[in-house]
């Protein structure tokens, strides 16, 4: 914009009325709709009414219409969007008229003047004004006006006239201008305090006069700012003044405010529209100024509107609370405005054809006390009836009749419990409830359950009585019960109902108990013919049939009884062989015993407790489940006697646990049931009891209590202190559990059985036990403890840590073959005295004895004895331990094998090593094709010897074995009678047992180790035939006597991980299927042009050793006579492990005059044989391994040997770590399966090598569980003659790493110069290769 539109004037804001009418849209729209909708009502209602013509005309009609209306709708709002420009033209018309109006004012006021001031001004008194006044007179509007009203004017002055014609002014003003136009000045702030002091002064004073003649109601009176406040709580509020401080000046009515309100309804609204008010305030003025006494009108007046305005109000609720259902309930009486009285009545009753009622609330106006509020009065009268709160101004009907029936209610039950109270037998009858009272009767006792508890109630709205009653649900028994409570009938009617009630709740009771226990409930119809023949019962019982003894009922009857409520007794009827016998039995009594009728061990009558000392039979649920569990024990008991008289076992009658309860069965003689058992046995049996335990399940615990127990355990002897004289008596239970429930005959005879099984079992565990026990104590505590003896099983703790367990126990065969033996198992246990952290962190054990479970049981059901089978375990466990240990599962693939011996084979893999058992006493050692014998002795002494088919194979067995013997088993193996030995036993018992003890001691008995007497001299006899027995060679396979340190030793692993046995053996091994696997391999590759092959010169196998010559590979460039690389992998005597003897043949000069290789290099690729390419156990290895030291090349061999030693030991900080990889798949020709391939491959020009490397991650990751997974392998292409190193490229794409580029970096470093590039590549790899994921 340009400035000159800032200087513009503004235009004024038009007021709300002051410019065109505006109404808001959305009332437009309002109001079309309402419209519409309005004429759609009266459409829909008028239409049924016409004809199908006028119907059409109507509908098309409004649809025009209502078209037209919101088309107009329409163009309202697309004119609004345009609106804003017409906003101006408004500000300008109002500011025209504006202006307009200001010349119209001002000519009005000109004429005013002139009329009513100036007709009295003298001319004296004038001043003179200036006369172009006269100028702007004439631009007025209402001139016009002025100039015709002239001639009313009265006649001007002259003197002011002259002296406005000559000089000019207008000195003679009127004094009454000035009075009339210039204003008095206000009264100040303490003028005003002041007068409103002292009207409040003089206000006080009048109010005082009329003290006493003021009503009581008026709660609160203020006076302030020159006026009074009256208010009446919940009525009226009004204000007063005077206008003067005379004794006459009348009262000045300011304001009147109803405070009467109706929440119910109105929802608070003001129920006095404000015309009202108004038409109130005028009256009330003019009765106050015609009263004597105006303050005590206007109390009069407004006190009575307020009045009945409240009485309209409860009215009105009340007529609303009363219609719909509540009609029948309650009704409004009367309700007179004139005489202000509303009567209401509740708890209507129906009397001929019409609702009457006793029960009446009247709210009236107390037309004698103006000084009241509305009054309230209930018929008939009572204590604690609610009133009207009409101080609060909320009125409310609903609240005034909820307390009125909350109190009628109280009051009717209070006299219900009194007449409650006088019934017999007396109880408590107790008030519950706040909200809505009732009266709870128990009817059955004090023990009575809630549902069973009589609630007595009145209804609030009927005001009948409701009695219920929850167990029994909806019965006319309690109908009829309340008409004789509303009623007032005699006690004794009310008395036999309440003992009909009681009966019907005891019937309930039992059968609801009755459901979970072994009963059934029999029908009343079904079991009168069998009760014909018996006295006569009462009419209210139960029938309760026995489940499992179908023969025996049981009768609950039901009398009334004064004094307790209801009388029980119970019958228990027997029907066995078409006999009835009926015993009456009291309820109390069934839980301790039973007459003798019932019970085949019960008491007499004298037995029995008097009835005065009997409890209270009660028959709640818990008592009757008792008695009828114990009814059904005794049964049950009594089946099992019955089985137990079949199997001649003596008991004792039956009878009651004194302390806990129950019942219990005590067996006396089980000797003629059990045959095999021994007088010591029963002697040490000194109670055998049967209980019965039905809590959860049915369980019968056997409880057997032995003294003088033959063991005592002592395995935990460090740990804590054992009482040995306590731990001599012994109580076993077994929880005999019942199969066909509590009595059955199936249940009394498997729990006869498994009680006569369980002695069984004890019998045979005592006598060998016993036997053991004497050389136990005397002897083989030294060697073993006793874990657990419990006459069912005896678990042994043996070994150097008492960690290996032996548990022997007896076992009975019943399907399909019945059989009876000892069953022998062994495991493994923690050391003795161990903590439980030293238990965490044991090692992972393993029993031996467990090869030879089977045998050792086999031997002991022959012998029974445990003094020979404790013997053979503590003196085979330690070569057992080592042998086993040893022989630890580990796989050898045989795929090379079979590949380079030509042969297939369904499964390629066998175990390195494994156990054989012979017998109890011989152990064979199957390792490849060496077998050997191990032949358990006497005195920690062991027999070995070479055992494999056809001539020996355990070469120098003798001479390693001498490495780790004592020098007196070395020199007694050095004697060529080896039945001169000092080993061979001659005592007949153990040699660490003293001679006097076997004398004294009932250990006398003990048997020598049969390993004692077995000699070295003469083998025992062979399973397999000829092929075990001696051959002409007959050093090598001569026994040799070791112990077992030396049999430990050279098992057992030393610190850097190698066992000599293993070497020993492996070494032998290796060299037995090398031979033949590289003879099939020369064999197979002879004259074949398929791919570069190896060419043997020299190949020599013997058992011992294997000797091959292959020839050098030389480049063309370098200009030599050939030569041979001489190997010579053998068994070192010294240390009786593999070794291998790297040597060249004769090699000249190389044109640079550097000789290779070094003999550091020659040292590494020797230990490296030994540790990665024998150990291998991949023959295709070795063919790789004979590629690598045929090269030639200048550096060739020693870049070889730099990988082999950084693969022996890498110690670079890199991410990868190199290694080769001797042997790969691939696949040949159209050969379908896959074969093992040398890692290592010389073309036949020499000049191009094949390796493939292997890099695996220095940092194991944890999440990968294949060890494989993350290690890549690149096969290498090395050019001797360029110094070249590149990646050999595959038939599909290689994959997506930095190998090629790494590679072609060192070889442009390397390509002109003379040292080898290979290491640098290799050493490139290990610090940059990299995988793109």
């Amino acid at each position: 914009m340009d400035d000159e539109e800032y200087m513009k004037p503004m235009l004024p804001t038009v007021p709300e009325k002051c410019g065109p009418p505006v109404i808001p849209l959305g009332h437009l729209i309002e109001f079309a709709v309402q419209q519409i909708f309005h004429e759609l009502t009266v459409l829909s209602e008028l239409l049924p009414k016409k004809l199908d013509s006028d119907r059409k005309i109507s509908i098309v009609q409004f649809a025009h219409s209502t078209r037209v209306l919101f088309i107009k709708l329409l163009a309202v709002v697309k004119w609004v969007k345009s609106s804003k420009k017409f906003e101006s033209c408004a500000s300008i018309c109002y500011f025209l008229d504006q202006q307009s109006q200001y010349f119209v004012d001002t000519a009005d006021r000109l004429v005013q003047l002139a009329r009513e001031e100036l007709v009295f001004a003298s001319m004296r008194k004038y001043c003179f004004v200036p006369f172009q006044i006269f100028g702007h007179i004439e631009r007025l509007e209402n001139v016009d006006k002025i100039v015709k009203d002239v001639h009313m004017l009265p006649i001007f002055q002259v003197a002011l006239a002259v002296d406005v014609l000559t000089v000019g002014t207008f000195p003679r003003l009127p004094l009454c201008i000035k009075s009339r136009f210039i204003p008095d000045p206000p009264i100040t702030p303490r003028e005003e305090a002041c007068v409103l002091a002292r009207l409040n002064q003089v206000i006080q004073y009048r109010l005082s006069s009329y003290g006493t003649k003021l009503s009581p109601r008026i709660s609160k009176t203020m006076i302030r700012n020159g006026m009074v406040t009256m208010t009446v709580n919940g009525e009226f509020e009004v204000s007063l003044t005077l206008l003067g401080e005379r004794p006459a000046t009348k009262w000045t009515l300011l304001n009147i405010k109803i405070l009467v309100e109706d929440y119910e309804i109105g929802f608070g609204t003001k129920l006095v529209h404000p015309l009202q008010v108004n038409m109130l305030h005028n009256v009330l003025q003019l009765r106050m100024d015609k009263s004597l006494e105006p303050l005590e009108e206007v109390y009069n007046l407004l006190h009575s509107f307020a009045q009945m305005l409240q009485l309209d109000v409860l009215f009105c609720q009340a007529t609303q609370v009363f219609s719909g259902d509540m009609c029948q309930y309650a009704v409004i009486e009367r309700y007179d405005r004139n005489m202000g009285i509303l009567t209401l009545a509740y708890w209507l009753k129906r009397t001929h054809n019409r609702y009457t009622s006793q029960y009446k609330i009247k709210i009236f106006i107390d037309k004698e006390n103006r000084n009241n509020g509305l009054r309230v009065r209930h018929f008939p009268v009572g204590k604690g009836l609610p009133y009207i709160d009409d101080r609060s101004g909320r009125l409310s009907i609903n609240r005034l009749l909820s307390e009125t029936v909350g109190v009628r209610c109280r009051e009717r039950l209070l006299r219900i419990r009194e007449r409650l109270g006088l019934l017999k037998p007396p109880v408590i009858v107790s008030l519950t409830g706040r909200a809505a009272p009732t009266l709870t009767y128990p009817l059955l006792g004090a023990q009575s359950h809630a549902d069973e508890m009589l609630v007595v109630s009145v209804n609030d709205f009927s005001g009948n009585v409701i009695a219920i009653v929850r167990a029994l649900g909806s019965c006319p028994e309690l109908r009829e019960l309340e008409q004789l409570i509303d009623d007032r009938v005699p006690l004794q009617t009310i008395t036999d109902k309440m003992d009909r009630l009681r009966i019907l709740l005891m019937l309930e009771r039992y059968r609801k108990a009755v459901a979970p226990l072994p009963v059934r409930i029999v029908p009343e119809n079904v079991f009168c013919a069998r009760l014909s023949s018996l006295p006569e019962l009462p009419s209210d019982r139960i029938c309760l049939q026995f489940i499992k003894e179908e023969m025996y009922y049981l009768i609950v009857s039901f009398t009334p009884n004064g004094q307790i409520g209801v009388n029980i007794d119970m019958y228990l009827l027997s029907n066995v062989e078409r006999k009835l016998n009926m015993v009456r039995l009291h309820p109390s009594q069934l839980l301790t015993t039973l007459p003798e009728s019932s019970s085949p061990s019960g008491k007499s009558d004298d037995d029995l407790e008097p009835p005065a000392k009997r409890r209270r039979w009660l028959g709640d649920k818990r008592l009757l489940t008792s008695a009828v569990a114990t009814l059904d024990d005794r049964l049950a008991f009594m089946r099992i006697c019955e089985e137990l008289d079949r199997r001649n076992v003596k008991y004792k009658p039956l009878t009651v646990e004194p302390t806990v309860g129950g019942l219990i069965l005590h067996i006396t003689d089980f000797s003629e049931a059990i045959p095999a058992g021994s007088d010591d046995f029963f002697s040490s049996v000194i109670n055998c009891c049967l209980r019965l335990d039905t809590r959860t399940r049915v369980i019968w615990p056997f409880e057997c209590t032995l003294i003088n127990t033959p063991l005592v355990a002592d395995f935990y002897e460090p740990i804590m202190h054992i009482d040995y004289e306590s731990a001599k008596t012994k109580t076993t239970v077994l929880e005999i559990h019942g199969s066909g429930g509590v009595s059955s005959p199936n249940t009394s005879e498997s729990v006869s059985t498994h009680m006569i099984d369980r002695l069984i079992v004890f019998a045979h565990m005592f006598d060998p036990v016993k036997e053991f026990a004497a050389a136990y104590y005397s002897h083989y505590n030294k060697y073993c403890n006793v874990v657990a003896f419990t006459y069912h099983k005896l678990v042994l703790a043996y070994g150097s840590n008492r960690n290996m367990l032996m548990m022997l126990s007896w076992r009975t065969q019943k399907a399909p073959n019945s059989k009876q033996y000892f069953y022998l198992t062994f495991g493994i246990g923690p050391n003795r005295g161990t903590t439980t952290a030293d238990l965490t962190n044991s090692e992972t054990l393993w029993n031996p004895h467990v090869l030879l479970a089977s045998r050792l049981q086999e031997r002991f059901n022959k012998q029974r004895s445990l003094i020979g089978l404790v013997q053979y375990l503590i003196d085979s466990v330690a070569p057992l331990s080592a042998l086993h240990s040893f022989t630890r599962i580990r796989l050898q693939s045989l795929r090379a094998f079979c590949q380079m011996m030509c042969y297939d084979a369904a499964l390629a893999l066998s175990l390195q090593a494994t156990l054989s058992i012979v017998d109890e006493y011989r152990i064979r050692l199957i390792y490849g094709h060496v077998h050997l014998e191990f032949l358990l002795l006497g005195n920690s002494r062991i027999g070995l010897r070479d055992c494999s088919l056809g001539s020996a194979c355990a070469f120098r067995l003798r001479q390693f074995c001498s490495n780790f013997l004592s020098p007196e088993l070395r020199s007694a193996n050095e004697e060529k009678s080896p039945s001169a030995f000092a080993w061979t036993a001659t005592s007949s018992g153990p040699g660490s047992l003293p001679s006097h003890q076997m004398v004294r001691s009932p250990a006398s008995r003990i048997v020598s180790s049969p390993m004692s007497h077995m000699s070295l001299s003469v083998p025992p006899l062979d399973s397999f035939g000829s092929s075990l027995r001696y051959s002409s060679d007959c050093r090598s396979k001569t026994p040799i006597l070791l112990d077992h340190d030396s049999l430990h030793c050279m098992t057992s692993v030393d610190e850097s991980g190698s066992c000599a046995l293993d070497q020993y053996l492996f070494a032998l091994a290796y060299l037995s299927k090398l031979g033949p696997a590289l003879e099939g391999y020369r064999r197979e590759h002879r004259g074949s042009g398929a791919h570069p092959v190896i060419q043997f010169r020299q190949l020599i196998a013997t058992p011992e050793s294997v000797r091959l010559s292959v020839l050098g590979a030389a480049p063309p460039n370098l200009k030599h006579e050939p030569f041979l690389v001489n190997m010579n992998i053998y068994l070192d005597e010294e240390t009786m492990s593999l070794k291998m003897k790297l040597d060249f043949g004769k090699i000249f000069m190389f044109l640079d005059g550097e000789d290779i290789p070094a003999d550091n290099d020659i040292r590494t690729a020797e230990l490296y044989f030994v540790r990665f390419v024998a150990r291998l156990g991949n023959e295709i290895a070795v063919v790789a391994f004979a590629n690598a030291c045929r090269l030639a090349a200048p550096g060739a061999f020693s870049a070889i040997a730099r990988i082999m030693s950084v693969q022996m030991n890498w110690t670079e900080d890199t991410p990868w770590r190199p290694s080769i990889q001797l042997v790969m798949w691939s696949q040949e020709g159209s050969v379908p399966r896959a074969r093992i391939s040398p890692g290592i491959v010389i073309d036949q020009t020499n000049i191009s090598v094949l390796i493939l490397l292997c890099l695996r991650p220095t940092r194991h990751n944890p999440s990968e569980k294949n060890a494989d997974a993350s290690k890549h392998l690149i096969p290498l292409i090395y050019n001797t003659q360029t110094n070249t190193v590149a990646r050999r490229s595959s038939g599909a794409d290689d994959d997506a790493s930095n190998a090629t580029t790494v590679l072609s970096n060192i070889s442009e470093q390397y390509s002109l110069t003379n040292e080898p590039a290979l290491w640098p590549a290799i050493y490139s790899l290990a610090h940059n290769f990299t995988v793109q994921r």
